[in-house]
């Protein structure tokens, strides 16, 4: 369907990642998170299961979000790539991994507690799952049990903090990088990492007080630099949208926010 235009693609405002509990050991050591995040491989996660066109994810705000400039200012092309996803740098990110691994008190894996990837019951992210499984136990020598639940209880056993690994995502509710960031303030709603670093949350409360949107900015990015470096979350890909549409059908407009507006479509005459 993709392959003869049927389908269609469109890029989304949103990130899907893998939540670490930062408050429970192993995963109290950024060393572990970056290692862990590093080894996964985020090309063949959207090439041989997604398969819809995302992006693999080089940091957590997404392409598309507004800059300085607001609409055509890009705030993951100015504030650039953590690590790189490219297939030729895969073998390195993994020498790097087992290094910070070792570094943590675990060469090779030896001595690393058995850990659980929790997802919410869907083939997709069981999909995932089974890969990020192969991942560590291939590059890490660590052996992760994965446990599936349904939508509730899943929400409510990582809003809890009760895992150590957790599928995550997140869509934009507005097109700013606020509604990417604020959620990983210390005690936040939202913050199922249950992440706490005291300059990320003074460069979260300066972009939220501030009015001048180069100084919004810079606060953001610092707070993203932050976030990155402490590897609280390994994010895997940028969501896409996807929908069909008839030939014959023009005048629709979509947003990265994933609203289609309808009220200037028409129907060419067949």
């Amino acid at each position: 369907l993709l392959a003869d235009g049927t389908l269609k693609v469109q890029p989304q405002i949103g990130t899907y990642y893998v939540a670490f509990q930062t408050q429970k050991a192993p995963f109290t050591d950024a060393r572990v998170r970056e290692a862990f995040s590093l080894v996964i491989d985020r090309n063949y996660i959207i090439e041989k299961i997604t398969q819809t066109g995302e992006v693999p994810a080089n940091a957590y705000v997404p392409s598309g979000v507004y800059d300085v400039e607001g609409p055509g200012s890009d705030f993951r092309e100015v504030g650039g790539a953590y690590y790189s996803v490219k297939d030729e740098d895969y073998e390195a990110n993994c020498e790097k991994a087992r290094q910070l691994l070792a570094d943590a008190g675990y060469p090779n894996g030896e001595g690393f507690p058995t850990v659980e990837y929790l997802y919410n019951t869907l083939d997709r992210h069981r999909a995932i799952g089974e890969a990020l499984q192969q991942m560590w136990k291939t590059q890490l020598g660590i052996d992760v049990s994965l446990n599936n639940q349904e939508w509730g209880v899943f929400s409510a056993t990582r809003r809890n903090g009760d895992y150590t690994i957790a599928r995550q995502g997140w869509v934009g509710d507005y097109n700013d990088p606020c509604t990417f960031l604020d959620m990983f303030k210390t005690g936040a709603g939202s913050n199922d990492s249950k992440y706490s670093n005291a300059e990320y949350d003074k460069q979260i409360d300066i972009a939220k007080a501030s009015s001048d949107p180069a100084e919004r900015m810079k606060a953001f990015h610092a707070a993203e630099d932050i976030l990155m470096k402490d590897s609280a979350i390994a994010p895997l890909f940028f969501y896409t949208s996807m929908y069909m549409l008839d030939d014959s059908i023009e005048g629709i407009y979509y947003t990265p926010l994933g609203f289609y507006f309808f009220s200037y479509a028409t129907q060419t005459a067949e």
